[in-house]
C-alpha cells in the first residue's frame, strides 16, 4: 500500500516502491527474487573459504615476524597462494579441498611485504632441510654484513631472524617449532666475517599438516644504550623460505 503525504507518495504498490528523499519523490522496483547458487559455485565458495581462513592462520603466525610491516594487499596475496596450493595436485572434489592434501612447496618465496624482496636485500641463500631424525636444519654460510646485504641509510646492525611454525589447519592452530635470530655489526671491531653456521630445532611428536620456515631482516640503529628499528613499510624484507 502507498499513500500520499504532503504531496508525496510513499510506500509499496505491487513491486514498486516509493520513497521520499528530500524534495524528491523515488520510485524503485523491489528485487524479485534470491540469486541462487549452483552446486559448483557453493563449491568454489568453500574452497575459497578454505584457502582465506589457512591465510590468515599464516598471517597470525608469523606477526612477530612481519610486525605488521606489509603492502595492503598482503593478505589478499596470500589467500589466492593459497588457493594454488589448495590445487596442487589437481583442482577435483570442488568445495572438499583441505590444505593438507595440496603442494603446501607453492607457498616458497611467498614475501610478506611486495615492496622488498628478499632477495633483492639478502644476497645469499639459507640452506633448509627436514632431517629424518625429527628436526628442522638452517644451513648459513660464510657472511659479511658489507657483502651479503643491501645497507640502508642510518644503521650499523643487521639482524636475521628465523621462525618455523607447524600448523593443524582443520583444527586451526599453529605451534611455534622454534625461533633464531643473528645479529651482524656494520662497523667497529665486531665487524668482520662470520663462518659457516648450522642451527636445528627440534620437531617434536606432534601430528601436524606442514612445516613453514620464515625470515626477515631487521634493520638496528644502536646509539649508547638506545636501539632504534628502521624497518618500515617500505623497508621490511620478509618471506617463507621454506615448506615441508
Amino acid at each position: 500500500m502507498a499513500i500520499i503525504d504532503n504531496g508525496y507518495l510513499r510506500g509499496q504498490i505491487g513491486n514498486v516502491v516509493n520513497r521520499k528523499v528530500g524534495t524528491q519523490n523515488i520510485v524503485q522496483t523491489k528485487p524479485t527474487g534470491k540469486i541462487r547458487q549452483t552446486e559448483q559455485t557453493q563449491a568454489a565458495a568453500t574452497d575459497f573459504g578454505t584457502a582465506s581462513a589457512a591465510g590468515s592462520l599464516i598471517r597470525r603466525a608469523f606477526n612477530s615476524l612481519h610486525l605488521g610491516l606489509h603492502d595492503s594487499e598482503m593478505h589478499n596475496r596470500l589467500v589466492k597462494c593459497m588457493q594454488r596450493v589448495l590445487r596442487g595436485h589437481g583442482k577435483n572434489y570442488k568445495g572438499f579441498m583441505q590444505v593438507k592434501d595440496g603442494n603446501i612447496k607453492r607457498l616458497v618465496d611467498f614475501q610478506f611485504n611486495e615492496n622488498c624482496h628478499l632477495h633483492d636485500y639478502m644476497y645469499f641463500d639459507p640452506q633448509v632441510m627436514l632431517g629424518e631424525t625429527g628436526n628442522v636444519r638452517v644451513q648459513l654460510p660464510v657472511l659479511q654484513a658489507h657483502r651479503n646485504f643491501h645497507l640502508p641509510k642510518q644503521c650499523n646492525h643487521i639482524v636475521l631472524e628465523f621462525d618455523i611454525r607447524s600448523f593443524h589447519f582443520a583444527q586451526k592452530c599453529f605451534r611455534t617449532i622454534g625461533s633464531y635470530e643473528k645479529e651482524l655489526p656494520l662497523y667497529g671491531k665486531d665487524r668482520q666475517e662470520q663462518g659457516e653456521q648450522m642451527v636445528e630445532f627440534d620437531i617434536g611428536n606432534e601430528s601436524f599438516d606442514c612445516i613453514l620456515v620464515a625470515l626477515a631482516i631487521r634493520y638496528l640503529y644502536k646509539d649508547g644504550i638506545y636501539t632504534y628499528l628502521r624497518n618500515s613499510e617500505t623497508l621490511h624484507p620478509a618471506g617463507i623460505i621454506a615448506a615441508f
